[in-house]
């Protein structure tokens, strides 16, 4: 990561600000915040991942795992562009013990478990293992979903981010990029 000191100074000030608006959101739980600017850092640094899942509201239909970053998401004026720039839409089933990914579909050819601007920067990786530290905390023993994407090879980018965390599929239709995909965590 190239980056000048005052550049390093605004993604300061954004990080800082984002950080202080999730810590004032009583509905968001930060899960894990790095701040160092490593250099060739892998997932881009400094960035916070954070949710609103909460397991004492099972009325919620869905929860999310974002992950935020101020590498290359500041405007001209100092302040963060998004709020995220990872989302990681999921529903909780208490009672079965699972987990059901909700979103996972493609635009064009990158997928929204990173916009497009952050691909390969290792924030889905981020989401995912967040998703699995909270599947274990809460006994969840199967995590599942489906992926719908445009076509063959943007399946097979999703199915090696899930493979590397032990996720099987089952391929409904290569050609169209339809699957699903499993994940069995010991009881």
């Amino acid at each position: 990561m190239d980056v000048s000191q005052e550049q390093l100074k605004i993604m300061g000030k954004a990080y800082q600000e984002r950080l202080a608006a999730i810590e004032a959101n009583s509905r968001l739980t930060i899960l894990d915040k790095v701040v160092d600017y490593s250099a060739d850092s892998q997932p881009v640094t400094p960035y916070i991942v954070y949710t609103d899942f909460n397991r004492a509201q099972l009325n919620e239909k869905s929860s999310s795992i974002f992950v935020y970053t101020a590498y290359e998401n500041v405007d001209k004026y100092g302040h963060s562009k998004t709020d995220y720039q990872n989302e990681l839409l999921f529903e909780y089933d208490a009672w079965a013990k699972a987990i059901h990914i909700t979103v996972l579909e493609t635009l064009g050819a990158e997928s929204q478990l990173a916009f497009y601007d952050f691909q390969n920067h290792g924030l889905a990786q981020l989401s995912l293992r967040y998703l699995l530290k909270i599947a274990r905390a809460n006994q969840v023993v199967k995590i599942d979903g489906n992926v719908s994407s445009f076509d063959g090879e943007s399946l097979k980018k999703v199915m090696a981010l899930f493979e590397k965390f032990g996720f099987e599929f089952k391929i409904q239709n290569a050609q169209q990029g339809l699957a699903s995909f499993y994940l069995t965590l010991a009881e």
